[in-house]
């Protein structure tokens, strides 16, 4: 334990103290709300302070930590799947039959979306199974993940990235033209 116990004096007793500690705590700070941007962008500096004071407690407590950004960055991402099972909770006690009457507009979009799906099934079918696998890997990550996933998507295509860019272009207005066509004639 430091002699004050303060998570934020442990933290920055740990940063080297003084001006630099600040100046380390602010880029570390704005590299945890980048991180947090890609993955719950509402709470973002909400959960950065969380995280560097959750950093500051376990310095405090007297862990020794010799990489403090990755350290903060397994904390962050604790902190993510934390947000993650809240909100999923939260949407959960939302949709709960028992606790809300069912919505007469809900359901109707339910039904909607399930006619969507099967458009887009039957569509996906058509399309064959290279244009099918293309179009979901090209849109199946998020973030940083979706640069990686298409640049080796191009790759194993053996073509640039703009061209994969307007080989999915292609494809997603034709599946869109052929969900369109498939609900209004169904």
């Amino acid at each position: 334990m430091t002699e004050t116990g303060d998570p934020l004096h442990a933290l920055l007793a740990h940063l080297g103290g003084g001006r630099t500690a600040a100046a380390a705590y602010e880029a570390l700070r704005r590299r945890l709300i980048a991180f947090f941007r890609l993955h719950v962008p509402i709470q973002a500096d909400d959960l950065a302070d969380a995280a560097l004071d959750r950093l500051g407690r376990r310095l405090a407590e007297g862990v020794l930590v010799e990489d403090t950004g990755g350290y903060a960055l397994g904390i962050a991402r604790y902190l993510v799947r934390e947000a993650q099972a809240q909100a999923i909770r939260a949407a959960r006690a939302e949709c709960d039959p028992i606790l809300q009457p069912p919505d007469e507009d809900a359901v109707a979009d339910a039904v909607r979306h399930e006619a969507v799906l099967a458009a887009l099934d039957a569509c996906l079918d058509t399309a064959g199974p290279a244009q099918g696998r293309l179009i979901l890997d090209y849109y199946g990550a998020d973030g940083g993940a979706r640069i990686a996933l298409r640049q080796r998507l191009a790759a194993a295509l053996g073509i640039s990235l703009n061209a994969l860019r307007n080989r999915a272009l292609r494809v997603r207005e034709a599946l869109e033209a052929c969900v369109r066509g498939r609900l209004l004639s169904g």
